[in-house]
């Protein structure tokens, strides 16, 4: 059962805001305070804007957005968003250039280096490499007062490397992409079947309970279902899959959410 937030103003509370996520474009903000980061900017500038304000966030002070990887569902309105937002673009050199040459006109870019932790303003970020069909895309583990928040979507399968990142998260959002029986019925055609069921592909609802089996812990609070297929999948679905896994594992204190493409998720808090 989804268990509902208020959002705190308290300066010490963090909180993560997905204000969308799918295959038509992806974007969260991870903030304390006023003070705040974007990861992926997948929607327009003014779909951004109009999420940012029905989530409650337009009076956020945005320092950045980080990026995960070049598809469009995650950088589809990167350039306008950084412009407007007056913040540098975060990329490691490898997405950067495929960035540049899909968009020249982009421009205030910083680096980072899987593996390389960097700080953004009261932000810890420890970015870590995922894997999936792109340009060296990567996770985020994000650090702020003592709180351990883990983003991480788009996972062909569950890594030695994904599940260190995410041991011990206070709060973590991943992959629930699809079921397999929807996704074999579906129309989609064989090869793209083949792509997303494969190793640099999505995780289905069953391997996220895995991943969620070997990476909850006694500190985990808050998980967030993210990237649902809109055809192969739905809310129901990943919601009992992954509830079924923290009931087995007698976890009911932990807080569960799905992320939706077509309107932002009510802030989730740390407690």
């Amino acid at each position: 059962m989804e268990k509902n937030t208020q959002q705190l103003p308290a300066a010490d509370k963090i909180g993560v805001t997905v204000l969308g996520s799918g295959s038509k474009g992806n974007c969260t903000l991870v903030h304390c305070g006023r003070e705040a980061i974007m990861i992926d900017a997948g929607f327009s500038c003014r779909e951004t804007k109009s999420r940012l304000l029905q989530a409650g966030m337009s009076g956020m002070r945005v320092h950045a957005i980080l990026v995960t990887h070049e598809h469009t569902d995650h950088v589809n309105g990167l350039r306008v968003c950084a412009e407007a937002l007056d913040v540098p673009v975060y990329a490691t050199p490898k997405c950067a250039t495929v960035l540049r040459g899909t968009d020249s006109r982009l421009r205030q870019f910083a680096t980072f280096t899987p593996g390389s932790p960097f700080d953004i303003s009261c932000f810890d970020i420890d970015p870590f490499p995922i894997p999936h069909d792109a340009c060296d895309p990567v996770g985020f583990i994000i650090c702020c007062h003592g709180v351990k928040i883990a983003v991480a979507t788009d996972i062909g399968f569950i890594s030695s490397c994904l599940e260190y990142e995410l041991d011990n998260c206070d709060m973590m959002v991943v992959e629930s992409n699809h079921d397999l029986r929807m996704l074999e019925q579906s129309s989609r055609p064989w090869n793209l079947k083949q792509r997303i069921m494969g190793r640099q592909g999505h995780l289905c609802n069953e391997a996220t309970q895995d991943l969620l089996r070997h990476t909850v812990k006694d500190s985990t609070r808050n998980i967030i279902l993210a990237h649902l297929s809109a055809e192969c999948n739905t809310p129901e679905l990943a919601r009992h899959a992954a509830q079924e896994t923290l009931n087995k594992m007698e976890r009911s204190d932990v807080g569960l959410f799905v992320a939706s493409q077509t309107a932002p998720l009510p802030t989730v808090w740390s407690r």
